[in-house]
């Protein structure tokens, strides 16, 4: 066959069509088909990867040496050379990966129309854990059914902020197929299940020794195998920092809207800014930031900031996001007025995201349905 414009055309759409064996789409969405060649007998393909010392190397070349045998350009020699993405064509090939992933995502039954809010910082210690647990109360008191998934398996805490520490998990049915109980407490009219660590080791104090893959699995069993019973919203609070879990519940629930906890130092912030960047780069929703520990009121009736201040505004200007609160360092956040104006705007800005996708479908349901 000779050399044609046509031929080559062909060949790289032979090419681009190859999935990579890893990241879940073709070379050529990926952006990793960088230069093909036709000279005499023999095919040139350089391959562009996301490090150059990717162990499926031998795999995308069989599998290409094979599609090539399958069509009419066969007989050729092929030659196939490896190279790098830049910087820039790594993120953009990671974000489309990511995507593709969420996108084949599907909600388990039992969190069929629940909103999802994670609760995230960057670093520990700023109240996010008591933050979320407060918060989930409050929600529950105003007679919605709420869930909360202790997402820190390493540094679970909710058991023994809701004083269900003593309490276990129940699971029905067997190993092959099991459905595992919240720790359901009844809140007025409302309710509110639980799921943590907590209440699986036998010790409180006990150290989870677990790396990255039983880590995720985890979190996998406590979403997709608890009964939760499609809550009204499920609150999530994830551990300090942007590892295996943040990215395991951006895999597995794409739909979950992040918020923000900081405390007002500029450290704090700074470090809480790689929690907000990580959402967006998992394609997750920005809800607002909460700034804890903001004043402390003194018997004599003044106001200090002792860990200074403008952390959270610092943040919501940065990603252009509403601050949702500045709390107060307390000892209990339950019966603050402040908490209880957060959980109203948590309300009332989840409210709003459906109310503007609603918007936003019935527009585009017009504009497919126009004449």
């Amino acid at each position: 066959m000779p050399d044609t414009p046509e031929v080559h055309a062909r060949l790289r759409a032979i090419v681009e069509a190859l999935p990579d064996p890893e990241l879940g789409l073709t070379l050529g969405e990926l952006g990793m088909v960088d230069e093909i060649t036709v000279t005499g007998q023999q095919i040139t393909v350089r391959i562009a990867l996301t490090t150059p010392g990717c162990p499926l190397k031998s795999q995308i070349k069989s599998s290409l040496a094979n599609a090539i045998d399958g069509s009419e350009l066969s007989g050729r020699a092929l030659r196939v050379e490896f190279g790098e993405l830049s910087s820039s064509q790594k993120e953009r090939a990671m974000q489309l990966a990511r995507r593709g992933v969420q996108l084949r995502a599907q909600t388990p039954p039992s969190l069929v129309g629940t909103q999802l809010l994670a609760f995230s910082s960057g670093k520990g210690g700023v109240g996010k854990s008591s933050i979320a647990a407060a918060v989930a109360h409050v929600i529950a008191s105003r007679g919605h059914h709420v869930g909360l998934l202790d997402a820190d398996i390493w540094g679970f805490s909710q058991a023994q902020l809701l004083a269900t520490g003593e309490e276990r998990l129940e699971a029905e049915g067997n190993v092959e197929s099991f459905r595992i109980k919240p720790h359901r407490t009844p809140i007025g009219s409302g309710s509110l299940g639980v799921v943590s660590m907590g209440m699986m080791v036998t010790e409180a104090g006990s150290a989870i020794m677990w790396r990255g893959l039983m880590l995720s699995r985890a979190l996998q069993h406590f979403i997709e195998d608890v009964d939760w019973g499609n809550p009204d919203f499920l609150l999530i609070d994830l551990p300090p920092g942007t590892g295996d879990i943040p990215m395991t519940l951006a895999r597995l629930l794409p739909s979950t809207t992040v918020a923000i906890v900081t405390t007002p130092s500029s450290l704090a912030s700074h470090v809480a800014e790689r929690a907000a960047s990580f959402a967006l780069k998992a394609n997750l929703s920005l809800l607002g930031v909460i700034e804890n520990m903001s004043s402390i009121e003194c018997p004599h009736g003044d106001r200090l900031t002792p860990f200074g201040s403008g952390g959270g505004d610092h943040i919501a200007k940065a990603y252009d996001i509403p601050l949702l609160a500045n709390l107060p360092l307390t000892t209990s956040l339950e019966h603050q007025p402040e908490l209880i104006e957060l959980s109203s705007r948590i309300l009332e800005e989840l409210g709003r995201r459906d109310e503007g996708l609603l918007r936003c479908s019935a527009r585009l349901w017009d504009a497919v349905a126009a004449p």
